[in-house]
């Protein structure tokens, strides 16, 4: 016999019992909430773009919303949104080798629980301070579309396991 089950990710509520609007950026690996979608930054695009699209109600949000596609020197390809706050973390260096974004340096940005990489931080290169972690109010954060899943279509998520 076969028993459907429920996964709920941490973060998200379970189908119909929220009873708020609020929605969240959760990553896609493990469910940890990653950002706030009224942090969506659409202000600085990239020169570098292969293709850019404006879509209405991305993660609840009413507003269009620029997704980029960009392509890093080893030839993958990323769709990529700006937020101006993100709860990933930097590693790594800054660089400003390969920025798709001219005059900004960027790191590599992971998900605090799990680890996976959800996309870059940002910042301008003359603002940048030492020891910096986080973008400055001049900085943003580049999240990866496909790293990330929005909470509202997450709570709708069922997996269905044989018992035996």
């Amino acid at each position: 016999m076969i028993l459907g089950w429920l996964v709920v990710l941490s973060g998200a509520c379970a189908v119909g019992l929220s009873s708020t609007p609020h929605n969240s950026v959760l990553c896609r690996s493990c469910g940890r909430e990653l950002a706030d979608p009224s942090y969506l930054k659409t202000k600085t695009l990239s020169p570098e773009f292969i293709e850019r699209k404006n879509q209405t109600l991305l993660f609840g949000v009413k507003h269009p919303v620029s997704i980029e596609k960009l392509k890093n020197p080893a030839g993958n390809e990323f769709e990529v949104v700006s937020f101006e706050k993100a709860g990933c973390v930097g590693v790594g260096a800054w660089s400003s080798e390969a920025t798709w974004f001219p005059g900004f340096v960027w790191r590599v940005c992971v998900c605090p629980q799990c680890g996976s990489h959800v996309g870059w931080i940002f910042q301008p290169q003359d603002l940048l301070l030492p020891d910096q972690d986080k973008p400055s109010s001049a900085g943003f954060y580049g999240i990866i579309l496909g790293r990330v899943i929005d909470e509202h279509f997450a709570e709708t998520l069922t997996i269905s396991k044989p018992r035996y």
